[in-house]
């Protein structure tokens, strides 16, 4: 092993020593190596992972680095890190990245022209795969669209009377094919058994959980498409793909100009690429892991009988193939959440920092989810978990979910299942939520005194942000509405609160949201949650609701969002009246559809509400400093946006100028919203009937703060002033401008 150290010292006194043991793998490396420097490397993570077990099982006396080389590491099986593989003694195990890439699938290559532009190429006989990615994109199903409204839907099947769709009945290969159902907010996958005489029939019971409940296949709020997907003969659209598992081959047709000579084509296998976890008693912690790629999974439950009977953000009646329900409500207790490729559990003090989630078939990263969604079925019990300055692109379901449904989540039966101190910052969400479109970039279900700032999320089919779970039925008190539907028969009414707490959703960039689907918001939250606040969020670019606080959403603050949809900026589900959506607090707030709600203090508004200084405006120049500052900085901080594909509006004002007396002196106040210095800085200032003189001009302004010219009006007073700054933003190397003219304020 490589021993570094690094010495700090000050006024030539030691200030602390930090010792660190490199451990290197590279491809081109050696298991027989002892993985002590870039010459001499291990080849394996499995051989690293050893070593650094041998290392952490004594006491551990300095942080444990390990550095995988850039390459391609393809996973056999899922990497999995437990107590066995933590630090300790307040030292960490990290595994970093150099243009590393953890790799669930298998390259395809070799491919051969067919019929119809159709090409095919060898892959392992008796691969299991649901998903082919192509130049970092999924390629759909083979697929064939639909009408709803022409189908009849039965206990056992679909039927038609008309002969636009007898095409089904000669159709080969449907007996292993599904229907996808997208819908208001859901998007429901259903196997096929086989086909009649004008009959498709469905597999049981997966088809009679699909009718029951809201938003159904029978009986969809919004309809957004009906496909017959995953069958050879139904492979007719470019960017499409079949895989036939038995006979070890993959069909793709390619776009037009697409050279499959040219392009890096993988096919996902592994379910889950990376689990960080053990158990209660003793858990993982203080792991590391960063700059690493995970890329190329997939999730093959949807097509093993069980479809994909969703109801909402990743979770699902999971039971479909062996159990029947009396009623929807039986099922609710019961949902299951889809698996994701990077899995923690039972775990504390771990860091994912500065990695890039891409082409996974499942969900991105779960953390504390239940335990039917963890390769440890070990489920919850997560702590002082960071998640930063990462990239998720092209995750086929929720890119981040944390937290899990069930009973164990929001009132656990072990405290050490709570989940507490998650940190959710920096990162980029960009075209997720492909096949499982009713998914989200983040959700968090049922944990405290947690964060969620500064992220970027745009293009995406539902909602961008989604906090808390369960409509409010597991509320101290329960709900009537609850009551009334039947769930009380299947669960307790809970007489006191989940673990939802002292939250925080600050600085968020969401846009471009809603793309299939309704019923949905920029940020959406559900339930009570006590002390949590919703703050300086800038959401815009969608037709549905800026925020939407659906059933029992409570006791929670909203203030100084700027909520600039074409929808209504706040939707609120009072429902019956018998919802408990209500006793929350805005104020300062902005939007540019909807009503301006103020001069409601101490909760006297409708649903027990506090309303203060929420207006309706035309736009973002028409709000008020804090605002323009909070759309400047959301998302990603400016300080850490060089060379990530951030999605900000470069149009928008990186200051503020305002105009007013201070101290019988004229202020020509600057506000600087970036995070580095404007410098370069002059003032041109003009006043109606008299000539100023300058006391004190700055040719700074400093980052995230403001600065003042001061002048003396020689005698006049009130007039009229025209001003204007000019500078250079230090970090975006912009020269810029900011002008405002009137009466001093």
């Amino acid at each position: 092993m490589k021993f570094s150290s690094l010495l700090f010292c000050a006024g030539g006194l030691l200030l602390q020593l930090v010792s660190a043991v490199d451990i290197y793998v590279s491809l081109d490396g050696s298991d027989q190596n002892d993985g002590s420097s870039e010459d001499s490397p291990l080849e394996t993570i499995e051989k690293a992972q050893e070593t650094v077990r041998d290392l952490v099982s004594g006491d551990l006396s300095e942080d444990v680095h390990v550095h995988l080389l850039p390459g391609e590491y393809t996973l056999e099986s899922p990497l999995t890190f437990t107590d066995e593989d933590s630090g300790g003694n307040g030292f960490r195990v990290r595994w970093t990245g150099t243009n590393a890439t953890i790799s669930g699938g298998i390259r395809v290559t070799d491919w051969e022209q067919g019929d119809n532009g159709v090409y095919s190429a060898s892959v392992p006989a008796g691969s299991e795969s649901r998903n082919l990615y192509v130049d970092g994109k999924a390629a759909n199903f083979a697929r064939r669209k639909i009408e709803r409204d022409g189908l009849t839907y039965t206990d056992t099947s679909i039927t038609w009377s008309s002969g636009d769709y007898d095409w089904l009945m000669s159709t080969d290969g449907l007996e292993s094919a599904e229907i996808r159902f997208i819908s208001s907010f859901t998007d429901r996958y259903a196997p096929i058994d086989h086909v009649g005489s004008r009959e498709v029939v469905m597999k049981q019971t997966a088809w009679q959980n699909q009718l029951i409940g809201y938003d159904t296949i029978n009986n969809p709020n919004a309809d957004f498409g009906v496909y017959v997907q995953n069958a050879q003969a139904l492979l007719g659209d470019e960017g499409q793909f079949f895989l036939d598992s038995e006979g070890g081959k993959v069909y793709y047709k390619p776009f037009d100009g697409q050279d499959l000579n040219n392009v890096d084509a993988y096919l996902g296998i592994q379910e889950v690429l990376l689990s960080v976890g053990g158990t209660y008693d003793s858990p993982a912690h203080d792991i590391t892991f960063e700059g690493i790629t995970f890329a190329y999974s997939t999730w093959l439950k949807p097509g093993q009988g069980y479809g994909y009977v969703d109801q909402q953000t990743g979770a699902y009646v999971g039971e479909a193939v062996d159990s029947s329900y009396p009623e929807f409500e039986a099922t609710r207790p019961h949902w299951q959440q889809m698996l994701s490729a990077v899995q923690v559990s039972a775990a504390n003090n771990i860091v994912l920092a500065n990695c890039t989630f891409t082409q996974l078939g499942g969900g991105g990263v779960g953390i504390g989810n239940d335990a039917n969604a963890h390769l440890t079925e070990v489920g919850l019990g997560t702590s002082d978990v960071s998640v930063q300055d990462n990239y998720f692109t092209q995750i086929m379901g929720n890119s981040l979910t944390v937290g899990g449904v069930q009973a164990d989540s929001h009132h656990p039966s072990d405290e050490r299942m709570t989940i507490t101190n998650i940190d959710i910052s920096n990162n980029i969400f960009y075209d997720v939520s492909i096949f499982y479109s009713s998914c989200v970039p983040i959700l968090v279900t049922y944990l405290q005194n947690s964060s969620i700032s500064h992220n970027d999320v745009s293009t995406t089919q539902y909602s961008g942000i989604c906090h808390n779970y369960g409509w409010g039925s597991n509320d101290a008190g329960g709900s009537d509405e609850y009551q009334n539907r039947g769930l009380y028969n299947y669960q307790p009414r809970y007489d006191t609160p989940t673990t939802s707490k002292d939250n925080r959703i600050d600085g968020n960039l969401v846009h471009d949201y809603g793309l299939s689907h309704t019923d949905l918001g920029g940020i959406y939250t559900l339930s009570a949650s006590p002390g949590t606040v919703i703050l300086n969020n800038y959401v815009y670019d969608s037709a549905y609701f800026g925020l939407y606080t659906d059933e029992g959403s409570s006791e929670m603050t909203a203030s100084n969002n700027i909520l600039m949809s074409s929808g209504p900026w706040l939707a609120q589900n009072f429902g019956a009246g018998n919802v408990h959506t209500g006793n929350n607090e805005y104020f300062d707030n902005f939007g540019k559809s909807g009503s301006s709600l103020d001069g409601k203090p101490d909760h006297s508004g409708d649903g027990q509400n506090t309303y203060l200084r929420n207006y309706v405006v035309g736009g973002i120049s028409d709000t008020s400093l804090a605002a323009q500052r909070a759309a400047y900085r959301a998302g990603v901080l400016p300080g850490k946006r060089a060379g990530r594909p951030v999605s900000n509006d470069p149009g928008l004002a990186d200051g503020y100028l305002s105009i007013s007396m201070q101290d019988n002196y004229l202020a020509i106040n600057v506000t600087n919203f970036d995070d580095l210095a404007f410098t370069d800085v002059v003032f041109e200032v003009t006043a109606q009937g008299t000539e100023l003189s300058v006391v004190e001009a700055p040719d700074t302004v400093p980052g995230d703060a403001a600065a003042a010219a001061t002048y003396d009006l020689n005698g006049a007073w009130d007039p009229d002033v025209e001003a204007t700054v000019r500078y250079t933003n230090s970090r975006t190397g912009e020269a810029r401008s900011l002008s405002r003219s009137g009466k001093p304020e």
